[in-house]
């Protein structure tokens, strides 16, 4: 459900009047003395890629800039504006991490008008370990300063600090592999399968952690199709067709439980937990996820994981 204002906010027509000019965000990483950059691939969730494969988030984390310019701000105020003659607009990021329950907000770096034209940069570090699994970047308008008067003709715009009156957008990121979600264990043997996964006897999946102890994919690199052998991806098209299984597994026996509903919906799980994990699963696919049948929802597994696993390329 969109959420309801009772006063003006940025629409498109708003937007396109006052000239925004909105850049994509810009995320690097610093070693070794200079900033290298990161490689962004996906659409609704973006996973980043190291060249120097040698980035990880815990270790290094995150560097991220953006620049932001209105052509015509004196549009976003007075009677068909977001806010009083008088009062003054802010940018802002509102940052998200599911993972470690907690959020914050980036002010700009810089901000300076060059004659009429309004000047916004963010720069912004994640220090190594603050930020761990996703992150969701909202970039904001707010009024920064609301004016001393209202006239007449302004009562209808909101005036009270701090306030959202419009989303310039939401940039959402995925720091983990999808396969490296499952607690992985490698063996070598020819007398077992390819693969198999073992799924614990769970009490409730709103509660029970996502650990080996509930649930455990082996892989057996036995076999020269084993998909991944430590850190290597040595077939993605065979990893693919086991996570979507996997998946599809785990959802069955959460249905079995009766708890899809909660899953899915984010309503009472606890961090960390079998549902939890699912949530940000199913909340990050491009492609809704047809329970109707178990073939229809492994097929729409199947074409989510291979989109996050090829980083949000055609499949």
């Amino acid at each position: 459900m969109e959420n309801l204002y009772f006063y003006p906010t940025l629409t498109e027509e708003l937007r396109e009047r006052a000239g925004f000019s909105v850049s994509a965000f810009g995320f690097s990483y610093f070693y070794d003395d200079e900033y290298r950059d990161l490689k962004q691939k996906g659409k609704n969730t973006v996973k980043l890629e190291d060249s120097w494969e040698s980035w990880k988030i815990e270790t290094d984390g995150l560097h991220l800039k953006r620049e932001i310019t209105i052509e015509y701000p004196e549009v976003l105020y007075g009677e068909k504006g977001l806010a009083c003659k008088g009062a003054i607009i802010g940018t802002c990021i509102i940052w998200t991490n599911k993972t470690l329950t907690q959020m914050g907000t980036i002010l700009p770096a810089l901000e300076f008008n060059s004659g009429a034209i309004r000047y916004v940069v963010f720069e912004h570090d994640f220090k190594p370990g603050e930020i761990k699994g996703d992150l969701e970047l909202e970039t904001i308008l707010y009024i920064k300063k609301p004016a001393e008067e209202v006239l007449p003709e302004e009562e209808r715009l909101i005036n009270d600090s701090g306030v959202n009156v419009g989303v310039l957008d939401v940039c959402r990121l995925d720091f983990g592999s999808i396969y490296m979600d499952f607690p992985i264990q490698e063996v070598n043997s020819k007398q077992q399968p390819l693969w198999w996964l073992e799924i614990g006897d769970w009490t409730d999946p709103r509660q029970d952690l996502f650990n080996e102890d509930n649930l455990c994919l082996y892989l057996n690199s036995a076999y020269d199709c084993c998909p991944k052998v430590g850190d290597v991806i040595k077939n993605s098209d065979v990893l693919i067709e086991i996570v979507a299984t996997a998946y599809t597994m785990i959802f069955q026996k959460i249905m079995e439980m009766e708890c899809l509903s909660q899953t899915v919906n984010d309503v009472d799980l606890e961090p960390g937990s079998i549902s939890k994990i699912m949530f940000y699963f199913w909340s990050g696919c491009d492609t809704p996820i047809d329970t109707s049948s178990v073939e229809r929802m492994h097929k729409t597994i199947w074409l989510n994981v291979a989109a996050m696993l090829n980083g949000g390329d055609e499949v």
